[in-house]
């Protein structure tokens, strides 16, 4: 039988970047995976995650049955069931729950991006929860909240293949989105584009720029305030874009003040040159596009205040939506753009229903204003203490939160004490076995679908290139026949029809973007000019009387860490080393892929990064197992010297859990022993957007007895 090539994009594990791939099938196996060199910004690339797909999709631990557990909640004990079984105890469950405890009682929770964002909305819209839980405030939230409030616009993404001076702030797209990002990053670097990097980690696109910045992880915001600040003394901002388009510049110049390169230095760390000198380049460049990375801005205490910093640096220097700096990307059918009905529960329900979202009821207003998904750690208070009022039931979506989010003995503790759990994912971890029932999604190649991205102007067609393993359904599926249950009569039919809805104000069927494999909308510039931007003011509010009246600053500001060297010297005294977390790796997403063994082989360890100085002035080797400790917790890491880290910080990325051991998921030593959130807390949020401060805490590194 001849074998066929199937266009698609590779989603591995809920990546971001969807890769243009060439499925190569024949008598219904795929037998091979390429880039697609025709594709507009992967152009053939692949990362380790596409091409380990199959490893995956027959991996023996993959779950292809439905489960219900046996058993004591919590056993981790589970038996095989039909999918009616399975969907009628769901629906039997959340229907008794909206009875006994209304509806804001049930809450979703999804991963980060996994395509299934609309059909979670409505399903909660029509049962009337407006609690839609996601790592928004940890991946993008603050991000996106800074540049709402301050522009009106959502995500900001950086055009880079167009810009004479990429930033990466926080950002390593080399680990991160390689296929999303590079090849835009080379073409600038290759026409002559500067290059700053603001990392305290020496990454490899580091040694290559032209300014790099390595700070002590916390004092970002004191950072942008103080290029800012050098901006406007030397006169390097853009007065036309200033004079036409803002309002607030002189408060922000007289605010700014406070931040001499002097006082900026002594607090990031960074050499008052090297602080001027990247602010004029910056400033200079016929267009700069500054990268900001979603996790390292968005895991601080002051997260907020970071994202309007790095906002107001952006606009004054006229980078604001133009070609080369960050353009206000639409994708066409508006499944990114966060303010729109498929990203915002709350716009189909009751004004009253809508106004029990946790956050909107927990001193977090902004949510009441800027429609994203809640704050996972508004939910926890509510699973454990009914404050402010009960969650009991809880549906979880390729979301393994007992790893994924700060405090995890906490995080148990809450799921532990729900009514009903159930949870749609590919393997079990640590969460799924906290489950009442388990369903098994379809791989990305198993299934129909579409695709668009953040920062970028496409949608692509994911068609079904091969049949589900075992009894694996769609999740776009499982969610109409769930609904089909609740008697939700205006849900979609099937998976096809829920794109075909998507894809409406394109005037694109599934089928017929299938036969174009994507489609791409012109990139609009300067959109502003045509209704000014969609603020108050209808203009960039660089000082925010909205922020002011709801009992935030009207600029943006610096705070130090809720701990630091500096605002708790004596805690420092006992853990004086910086704890920084959560660094990409290529060949993982989150906590997803630990179990593949051509992935495991690239990263197979959990890993502390430490400088060799520091490290051997503890008399630790490299590749030595070490306990770190903070006041929450200690684990237990793989030393690995990474030389250009600053020696008073080290480094653990997040998301490992499946055990030393790689040949078994020792679930109870992993999310226990080496998962790095027994470290963090969610006491010591942002106050504006909830986000745990993860990137900037203090620990010690201590050898292992024997």
């Amino acid at each position: 039988m001849s074998s066929k090539i199937i266009k698609s994009s590779c989603f591995e594990a809920g990546c971001h970047a969807r890769c243009g791939v060439l499925l190569e099938v024949e008598d219904g196996k795929i037998i091979s995976i390429k880039g697609n060199k025709e594709h507009p910004f992967s152009q053939g690339f692949m990362c380790p995650k596409g091409r380990a797909f199959r490893e995956v999709v027959d991996h023996p631990e993959r779950i292809t049955q439905p489960l219900m557990r046996v058993g004591e909640k919590g056993s981790g004990r589970f038996e095989p069931v039909s999918w009616d079984m399975a969907l009628d105890t769901i629906a039997e469950n959340l229907k008794a729950n909206k009875e006994k405890h209304g509806a804001e009682s049930l809450v979703f929770g999804a991963g980060t991006v996994r395509g299934n964002h609309p059909h979670i909305n409505r399903f909660l819209a029509d049962y009337g929860s407006p609690n839609f839980m996601s790592p928004i405030n940890m991946s993008g939230g603050p991000v996106i909240m800074g540049s709402a409030i301050i522009s009106g616009l959502g995500i900001l993404g950086p055009d880079y293949a167009n810009t004479k001076c990429v930033t990466l702030w926080g950002h390593n797209p080399e680990q991160s989105f390689p296929g999303l990002l590079l090849s835009g990053i080379n073409k600038a670097l290759k026409g002559g584009a500067k290059l700053i990097v603001v990392d305290p980690r020496g990454i490899r696109m580091a040694h290559k720029a032209d300014h790099w910045l390595q700070l002590r992880p916390g004092t970002d915001a004191a950072l942008a305030l103080g290029m800012i600040n050098v901006i406007i003394e030397n006169g390097l901002y853009d007065k036309d874009f200033v004079e036409k388009w803002t309002v607030g510049f002189n408060r922000l110049k007289e605010h700014v003040k406070a931040f001499p390169l002097e006082k900026c230095s002594e607090i990031t760390g960074v050499p008052a040159e090297d602080i001027e000198a990247a602010a004029v380049t910056f400033a200079n460049a016929e267009s700069a596009a500054m990268g900001p990375g979603m996790a390292s801005m968005c895991q601080q205490s002051n997260a907020f205040q970071i994202g309007r910093a790095l906002t107001c640096l952006i606009a004054i220097t006229g980078n604001l939506d133009v070609p080369g700096g960050t353009p206000n990307w639409q994708a066409p059918t508006g499944d990114y753009q966060h303010f729109g009905p498929h990203h915002d529960v709350c716009l189909n329900l009751p004004q009253e229903q809508a106004d029990k979202q946790l956050p909107r009821v927990t001193n977090f207003p902004l949510w009441g204003i800027i429609p994203l998904t809640i704050p996972c750690e508004t939910v926890w208070p509510a699973m454990l203490e009914g404050d402010p009022y009960w969650v009991k039931a809880c549906g979880l979506f390729a979301n393994n939160a007992m790893c994924a989010y700060g405090n995890s003995e906490m995080v148990k503790a809450a799921l532990s004490k729900l009514d009903f759990l159930f949870c749609i994912d590919f393997f079990h971890n640590p969460t799924t076995l906290l489950a009442d029932v388990i369903l098994p999604p379809a791989h990305w190649t198993e299934r129909d679908d579409i695709e668009d991205t953040i920062m970028m102007n496409h949608v692509f067609a994911c068609p079904k290139a091969v049949e589900p393993r075992g009894e694996c359904w769609n999740e776009k599926d499982i969610f109409s026949e769930l609904a089909k249950r609740m008697g939700f009569e205006n849900y979609w039919k099937d998976a096809v029809d829920s794109l075909d809805y998507r894809l409406k104000p394109i005037d694109l069927t599934y089928e017929k973007l299938k036969e174009m494999n994507w489609h791409s909308i012109p990139v609009e510039y300067k959109t502003y000019e045509k209704a000014g931007f969609a603020t108050e003011s209808t203009k960039v509010e660089l000082y925010s009387e909205l922020c002011e009246n709801m009992g935030y600053s009207g600029l943006p500001f610096f705070e130090e860490s809720f701990e630091s060297p500096v605002s708790t010297p004596e805690l420092a005294k006992e853990y004086p080393l910086i704890l920084t977390t959560g660094g990409r790796d290529v060949a993982y997403f989150h906590s997803s892929l630990r179990n593949i063994p051509s992935l495991r082989k690239l990263t197979p360890d959990p890993e502390l990064h430490i400088n060799p100085e520091t490290a051997r002035s503890l008399n630790i080797e490299d590749g030595e197992w070490v306990h770190v400790v903070t006041r929450r917790g200690r684990i237990e890491q793989k030393t690995s010297y990474f030389e250009h880290i600053k020696p008073e910080v080290v480094h653990i990325p997040h998301g490992f859990w499946y055990g030393k051991d790689d040949s078994k998921a020792d679930i109870e030593e992993g999310w226990n022993k080496i998962n790095v959130n027994q470290l963090t807390d969610n006491e010591n949020l942002c106050p504006a957007t909830a986000s745990v401060p993860t990137k900037a805490m203090l620990c010690r590194v201590e050898k292992i007895p024997n």
